[in-house]
This record gives C-alpha cells, structure tokens and sequence, in this order.
C-alpha cells in the first residue's frame, strides 16, 4: 500500500513537473528571459509562487533545466535517426529530426539565441558549458556517422571531422536563415540539404545515391 501511495505521488510530481516546464517554457519565449517572473510562469501553469520554488530554486535554475529539455527533446529524436539503416538514410532521419526540433520549439530557440548575450557572465558562462557538452556530443556522433559513410562509399575518402563540420555548416545555416527572416521553417528542405551535402553543387552530380526519391 505504502509502496503504491509513493508510486502515485511520485506520477503526480513528474506530471506537475512536466506541466511546469511546458507553462515556463511559453512565458520565455513570448515574453523573453528578462521580462518573466516567477510570478508570471506560476499564474500560466496554474502553480502558486511556492509551488514553483518547491521544484527550482530560481528562474535561473527552471531556465536553465528548459534549455537542458531542448537538447534533451533533439537528442531523443536522434537516437531513433540512428536506428535508419546505412548511411543516407540515417542522415536523412538526422537532418530532419534537428529541422524538427527547430520547427517545434521555435521560439525558444529564437529567445535562447537573442537573450544568451544579456545573462550575467555566471549564468551566461553556465549554459555555455551545458551547451558546449552538448554540441560536443553530436558532434562525436556525426563524426560516427560520416565514418560510416566512408566505409560504405556513400562519401570520398576523408577525414569525417571535416565532412561533420561540412554539414553541420549547411544544416545551421539553414535554421539561422528562418530565424533571421521569421520563418517557421528552415530556409532549405532537409532532403535539398543532403542532396547538396552528398553531391556537391557541380551540375552534372549525379541524384544523391542510397534515399529512395
């Protein structure tokens, strides 16, 4: 009985967790970093003020924790791109599951880039270290990834660092263009973008090998 009380209440927990994280997360971006209070996220996700501190110290820890849920989101949607069979298929399942999370959580992004240059130098200092373990992290496994790709023939002989930078290069540019201009999708298609990556931007390059069209 006792064990499943404890269950029950610990259900209750994540779920107003998870409540929370969601109401934090649109007060950031419709109002912006600064401009939020505790106040304002307790009154969009129907918590007391208290309520809010019993599960985050300060708005710097619950933003920090909806950053960290971002990378979190991508990166669940990645390891099922990795499940792809070969290589272009599993680039294709990348490129879309990071054009996704772009689509999807636009608008933090959007305040997460413009805002990150106004926290003080400690907290700024904070969230570029969580990011940087991040950005490393994928950055190992496109490196994987490209390997891959070189084993099969799917890419030249190379070094895959160079080929992972390539791409992460395009991809980025793609989603800094929609930022830049409004939109709510990347600048590019995430098939115009493997394509380009894979065959490069001689006329006569043959359709991308190995993605069925």
């Amino acid at each position: 009985m006792n064990n499943s009380s404890s269950t029950r209440r610990s259900r209750h927990r994540d779920a107003d967790l998870a409540g929370l994280l969601e109401a934090a997360e649109r007060v950031f971006s419709d109002r912006g970093y600064h401009a939020t209070s505790i106040r304002d996220i307790a009154r969009e996700a129907g918590f007391s003020i208290g309520g809010v501190y019993q599960f985050f110290a300060s708005k710097d820890e619950l933003y920090l924790r909806i950053v960290e849920g971002q990378w979190e989101y991508f990166f669940g949607l990645l390891d099922k791109a990795r499940q792809a069979d070969g290589f272009p298929r599993k680039l294709e399942a990348l490129t879309e599951a990071m054009f996704r999370t772009f689509e999807e959580r636009r608008g933090f992004f959007k305040l997460f880039l413009s805002e990150r240059g106004r926290l003080t130098a400690g907290f700024s200092g904070e969230i570029a270290e969580r990011v940087g373990q991040h950005t490393r992290r994928l950055r190992e496994q496109l490196i994987i990834l490209m390997r891959q790709g070189v084993e099969e023939g799917a890419l030249r002989p190379g070094d895959p660092a160079m080929f992972a930078s390539a791409y992460l290069g395009m991809a980025h540019n793609c989603i800094f263009e929609a930022l830049s201009s409004g939109a709510t999708h990347p600048s590019r298609p995430a098939s115009e973008v493997i394509s380009l990556f894979l065959d490069g931007a001689a006329g006569s390059a043959p359709p991308h090998h190995g993605v069925p069209t």
